[in-house]
């Protein structure tokens, strides 16, 4: 048997020895020889017009690949009339179909004509193992007119595949995973040509999807009737790392008790028992929904923790109450009662059509599943409802991280959202360790099992047991206070980034200048309704406050489609909600104006700059002014104060507004740099993406040199620079922007203190000398080079 893997062709390769191995089309290679019958038609390299007509005709038409489904009733009879079809499409003496099981990471021969039957699952190979493990190694096809002769040649005397010299063999690929190795051997030491092997590649792109779709409804129906024993898979999972620390818990699963629905228990003997276990956990889910309206409430403020009043009104409805009792007297469990009761109330919202009230099923479920852990947490033998928990979720969303009471909060774990997502900045404000896109996210969301999470690494245990999992002390709880150092000519100003009220404390005791950006568009994330101006003005109030008159930056709604999700109030009109389309989008001027209004009445109490976002365009700014100027005099007219010393700047997150901040600098007070936006599309990645965000490099020196005409518009009126991004937070990035002229730094709370250490040891004369270099520098490496022995020396 020739297993296709090893030390791999690379793709392109050239003949060694009478080994071709086939990447795409420019690295096949013909060998001449003899014409040959292949089917009915002879194929001569003298005549390449003949050659290109028989290659066309060993494709499948759709008529063949429909009747190899007619006639298919299994996985078996699949594969083997696809193994026939080709076998005689071909004119070889052998057909094989391997079919890749990555659980165990090995091929198996699943179906062949040609080689023995009774080999047929029985053959077993690795990547890498064999010439059929070498397709599967290098994704490439590999072809060989002398198999046995091959260095990757390996035996398996059970298949008898002794007579046949030649061997052709090519993935079968989906979404470029490998599912299988398709195989063509004959007796004689052929050469296969060019096109032959370019035909088999097509002609397996034809059936790879066919191929994995029998192997799964084979599997499905074993799984149906019981007959697969599912291997338990141990061991830690890999995922990303969206927020730093350490938690472990219980998995508090969301939306997710379709397992739990399978065991759970359906009867009971005594209804009076039932009805007392059913009312303690609707106590205690009443009681946990107060404590959270004052954490929230803390959180993003008191607008916001009346959010979960409905809910509590959902547990105090007479009409729930009293399904839940009928389903008690037919002599449901209380857990029985729960599902049942909610599975009517989903399907009576499914029937709505009326956005407001479609929404209004996840306050159903989320109570239901509240009383339902309150439940399974007091069952003999069950978790206690009072340890820490792993919110587990299928997506990140800012109102989940509030579905379990923040003092037993351990961490997330999200099967969707990257690094950039709302939830996982929130997550990072709150402290909260947070995973996502893990690779094998069913492990993870059986509820009740322990989890331990690394948000560092982006490593799950879900093996783990509570006295293995410590929890990680807080970072800060026992630092000194610090002040804000004195102003440095040359020295960027260090302030902070906010996301909720709770981060104000924290960061005047790391020593925030300021609040360098507050993200307003959390008051939409953190609620279900369009926050209004009065909501606005007591947020903003409270910020302004508690800030003990250092200066705080308001970053207006930074609004896109995406954001929007959990306001359910504005249905399918959220796409309109998009600050991008706010020049055509009178709603969204609208509440543009009222948000400007609330952040002037709040500048009474302290020093506040308003930004704005996303600025591309000369008519977004002249619409900003004339917003601002309107609010002032309608604020007057209703005899509301302001402070008249509101600065107003504008943020810059695309490389075509650059070369227009010069116009637009005399009538503002700052200019705002979005290093994350502006360095994903200069640097053309998808800053949403895994990928991406690993890609993104803020040192490069070609991104470098973008920001410099910027900085250079904002200085020449006399206009200070910020920057509020992650590369604001990285200690090189710090002492790249600081040599570039940037006067104010924006941070993470977490990163006040580090950055106060990169700042403090910087010297204006010497960050002079950087710049010059700098602009010289053509290498990552060699700005690396520069900024390198500006670092505080790393602790042991």
């Amino acid at each position: 048997m020739y297993g296709i893997h090893g030390r791999h062709p690379l793709p392109n390769a050239r003949i060694q020895s009478q080994t071709i191995a086939i990447g795409d089309d420019s690295g096949l290679v013909a060998t001449p020889g003899e014409a040959k019958v292949l089917g009915s038609t002879a194929i001569s390299p003298t005549l390449p017009h003949t050659q290109a007509g028989h290659e066309h005709d060993l494709l499948l038409t759709l008529e063949e690949i429909s009747q190899v489904v007619s006639h298919s009733h299994d996985l078996r009879e699949t594969l083997d009339n696809i193994c026939q079809l080709i076998q005689k499409r071909f004119g070889t003496a052998v057909c094989s179909l391997y079919l890749f099981n990555p659980e165990g990471s090995h091929l198996v021969l699943a179906a062949t004509v040609g080689l023995r039957a009774e080999s047929i699952g029985r053959v077993r190979m690795r990547p890498g193992e064999g010439l059929t493990g070498l397709v599967a190694e290098s994704l490439a096809p590999v072809m060989e007119p002398n198999a046995q002769h091959h260095p990757h040649f390996k035996y398996f005397p059970e298949a008898g595949e002794e007579p046949f010299q030649s061997f052709l063999g090519v993935p079968l690929l989906v979404g470029g995973t490998l599912k299988g190795v398709l195989v063509v051997q004959s007796i004689e030491s052929r050469h296969f040509s060019t096109g032959e092997a370019r035909m088999l590649k097509t002609v397996a792109a034809q059936l790879s999807s066919l191929v994995t779709d029998a192997w799964w409804l084979e599997q499905m129906g074993a799984m149906a009737h019981g007959e697969v024993a599912q291997e338990k898979a141990t061991g830690p999972l890999s995922g990303l790392g969206l927020s730093p620390g350490v938690g472990a818990g219980l998995a508090y699963v969301l939306d997710s008790w379709d397992t739990y629905r399978q065991k759970a228990p359906r009867r009971a003997d005594d209804p009076l028992v039932e009805r007392e276990r059913l009312e303690r956990a609707m106590a205690q889910a009443r009681e946990e929904l107060k404590r959270q309206e004052v954490e929230i409430a803390a959180l993003v403020g008191e607008d916001q923790g009346a959010i979960l009043q409905a809910q509590r009104m959902i547990l105090q409805d007479r009409g729930i109450e009293r399904d839940l009792l009928a389903c008690l007297d037919r002599g449901s469990s209380a857990e029985a009662a729960i599902l049942d009761t909610l599975d009517h109330y989903v399907a009576a919202f499914s029937k709505v059509t009326t956005a407001v009230l479609q929404e209004r099923v996840y306050d159903i479920k989320d109570v239901f599943h509240r009383v339902l852990w309150h439940l399974v947490g007091g069952r003999p033998g069950r978790p206690s409802a009072d340890l820490p928990v792993i919110l587990v979720a299928r997506e990140a969303s800012v109102m989940e991280l509030f579905a379990v009471e923040r003092s037993l909060l351990a961490g997330v774990v999200v099967e969707q959202g990257g690094p950039q997502s709302h939830a996982a900045i929130l997550a990072r404000s709150m402290g909260l360790p947070m995973v996502g896109k893990v690779e094998d996210f069913a492990r993870v969301s059986q509820p009740g099992q322990w989890l331990k999470i690394d948000g560092f690494t982006g490593q799950i245990d879900p093996d783990t047991r509570p006295d293995e999992s410590p929890q990680e002390a807080q970072p800060h709880r026992d630092l000194p206070i610090i002040s804000p150092p004195p102003l440095r000519l040359g020295i960027p100003i260090l302030e902070a980034n906010i996301n909720l009220l709770c981060e104000v404390d924290p960061a005047l005791r790391d020593g925030a200048a300021g609040v360098g950006l507050f993200r307003s568009e959390f008051l939409f994330l953190a609620r279900r309704s369009l926050p209004t101006e009065e909501e606005q003005h007591r947020i903003y109030s409270k910020l302004v406050t508690g800030m003990q008159g250092r200066p705080v930056c308001v970053r207006t709604f930074d609004l896109r489609p995406d954001k929007l999700a959990s306001v359910s109030l504005l249905g399918k009109a959220g796409q309109g909600y998009d600050w991008r389309l706010v020049l055509d989008s009178p709603p969204l001027q609208r509440l543009f104006r009222e948000q400007a209004r609330a952040i002037l009445r709040a500048s009474t109490l302290g020093p506040v700059r308003l930004l704005i976002p996303l600025v591309s365009c000369t008519e977004l700014v002249d619409l900003v002014h004339s917003t601002l100027a309107d609010a002032r005099t309608s604020l007057r007219s209703d005899g509301l104060a302001f402070s008249e010393t509101v600065q107003t700047g504008l943020m810059i997150e695309s490389a075509a507004a650059i070369p227009l901040a010069k116009r637009w600098m005399a009538d503002v007070d700052f200019l705002a740099l979005g290093t994350n936006d502006l360095a994903a599309s200069a640097l053309a990645f998808d800053r949403d993406n895994p990928v991406g965000t690993a890609q993104l490099d803020f040192l490069h020196p070609g991104f470098l040199g973008l920001l410099e005409p910027a900085l250079a518009a904002a200085h020449q009126h006399g206009k200070a620079v910020s920057v509020c991004g992650e590369m604001a937070a990285d200690p090189r990035g710090a002492i790249a922007l600081a040599a570039l002229g940037v006067d104010r730094l924006s941070v993470p709370v977490k990163a006040l203190r580090p950055i106060h250490q990169v700042l403090a040891r910087l010297e204006a004369g010497r960050l002079a000398e950087i710049a010059t270099a700098l602009r010289k520098a053509t290498s990552r490496r060699a700005v690396v080079g520069l900024i390198e022995p500006l670092l505080p020396p790393k602790r042991e």
